[in-house]
């Protein structure tokens, strides 16, 4: 998303504090001078190397996910055990954290619990700080209002209304691309963290792969109404695909916009009939304008089961099953995120501060991004307004482990065309990365997308432990792929 953003810390020495011993490899991550205290929250009992009881809020114990330690035999996987974790663990969340805005306390309660199943699965923990922003739609709001106003004021004022179009184009170009943030630091940043989880090689990794989820929540409001959402997810004709691409449309529009007032600059009143042209140019800044003050005024977080409860509770259950057989030169890390609803916080500092301490030839990323609800697809394209396609490689990965089981068969590529997952940041700066996600055929989205009926009645226990099934048997063929 030029200046970066600025850390609490120098990205050598990112901030965090460590529960238990640490790799060499996370070393970057736990060496802050002054970590948070973490809250110790009630727990609840997940997948434990040692135990294997899961305690959540109810009325019955549930146990985590059963294990073994690496190098064993593999052990049958317990369906209705994960489930039943999962479930409990995802409404203990919405239960204790139900407003999950990015920076908020609730989110900060939420990656409590999240850092203390990762203990609790046996992992290597640790805690990465950072600062962002609370709304991406006031960004947004912001960008698209200079947009119209550079409009409006272009016809009698053309170099106020040229800087107001570039400064409006740039801005958002530099924030999506992960260049820089400029506009966005208009409003205030606040801290916020990720909790990372690891599961160590024996010593320097040969293969490293980072599993993503985010613990905040979404806002809802007009961009979310159904018959909205549902035009800019569902795929069209191709010479219409650009309409889909709403903020693109906005960014690239606005720089047409930046040409006209140069051109009247340079003609003056002979550039009068480019008015009506001007105008239906800024109409997708008008839309972006309508639709992002609409969900700030309504202020309403959802409870966010699906999104993305379903990929930060996949984490430790992922983690169960990969301990089983892992080789001594693989690392797995599993992180859940903070701010990724506000554009991707969290990675982006993540990233940014990983950049000399995780090798882009030998580390893969994975994020799991409301992985229920539909059926499952892998983001082949992410991108809000340059879009980048995954690697070649791990395309090739992706679509062979979907060739690979019958249950697999609807896993298929997809271009997201408004939005991104925690894997664009990632992407935006070398590494492979992938976004994994659900999206329901007929609806276009995932079912009850940034909708208050995001909770945990209306999660589909099923379709997410066919996600887990994915990412576990892909990321199999990733080591394979890799190592072998």
């Amino acid at each position: 998303m030029a200046k970066q953003e600025r850390s609490p810390s120098k990205p050598s020495s990112a901030a965090a504090k460590t529960s238990r011993k640490r790799p060499s490899s996370t070393r970057a991550i736990s060496a802050a001078k002054n970590p948070r205290k973490t809250r110790g929250p009630s727990k609840t009992r997940g997948p434990s190397k040692t135990q294997g009881a899961s305690k959540a809020r109810g009325p019955s114990k549930t146990r985590g996910p059963s294990e073994a330690r690496s190098g064993q035999s593999p052990k049958k996987i317990d369906r209705r055990r994960e489930a039943t974790y999962i479930d409990q663990l995802i409404r203990r969340v919405v239960d204790e954290c139900p407003r999950r805005q990015p920076t908020s306390e609730d989110e900060s309660r939420a990656l409590d619990i999240f850092l203390e199943e990762l203990k609790d699965a046996g992992l290597d923990t640790s805690e990465h700080h950072f600062e962002f922003n609370d709304s991406l739609y006031k960004n947004l709001m912001l960008h698209a209002g200079l947009g119209v106003a550079g409009t409006t004021v272009s016809g009698t004022a053309p170099l106020a209304g040229l800087a107001m179009h570039l400064l409006a184009a740039s801005s958002y170009w530099a924030d999506s691309t992960r260049k820089g943030y400029l506009l966005r630091r208009l409003f205030p940043f606040k801290p916020s963290r990720n909790v990372l989880g690891v599961q160590p090689a024996a010593g320097e990794p040969a293969l490293r792969i980072v599993f993503l989820g985010h613990a905040d929540a979404a806002f809802t409001g007009m961009p979310f109404w159904p018959k909205v959402a549902g035009l800019a997810a569902k795929e069209g004709p191709e010479a219409l695909k650009f309409l889909r691409r709403g903020v693109q449309l906005m960014v690239t529009t606005q720089l047409m916009l930046a040409c006209c007032d140069a051109l009247r600059l340079a003609i003056g009143p002979l550039a009068l009939p480019l008015r009506p042209i001007e105008h239906v140019l800024t109409i997708p800044s008008w839309l972006t304008l309508i639709m992002s003050s609409h969900v700030v005024i309504k202020n309403e977080i959802v409870p966010g089961a699906n999104d993305n409860l379903s990929g930060c509770a996949a984490l430790p259950v992922l983690a169960s099953r990969l301990l089983t057989g892992k080789r001594s030169d693989v690392e797995y890390v599993y992180c859940v995120t903070g701010c990724e609803e506000a554009s991707l916080g969290g990675a982006d500092a993540l990233a940014r501060d990983m950049e000399k301490t995780w090798s882009k030839e030998r580390t893969v990323i994975i994020a799991l991004d409301s992985i229920s609800n539909g059926d499952l697809r892998f983001l082949e394209i992410e991108g809000e307004v340059r879009p980048k396609r995954i690697a070649g490689w791990l395309k090739d990965v992706i679509e062979k482990t979907a060739a690979s089981d019958s249950r697999f068969a609807n896993v298929k590529g997809y271009e997201i065309p408004v939005g991104a997952t925690d894997a664009a940041a990632f992407q935006a700066r070398g590494w492979p990365a992938v976004g994994l996600t659900c999206l329901d055929p007929e609806y276009g989205p995932p079912r009850h997308y940034h909708l208050p009926t995001d909770d945990p009645d209306h999660l589909d226990l099923k379709r997410l432990l066919l996600s887990i099934d994915f990412t576990h048997r892909l990321t199999e063929g990733i080591v394979a792929n890799r190592l072998d």
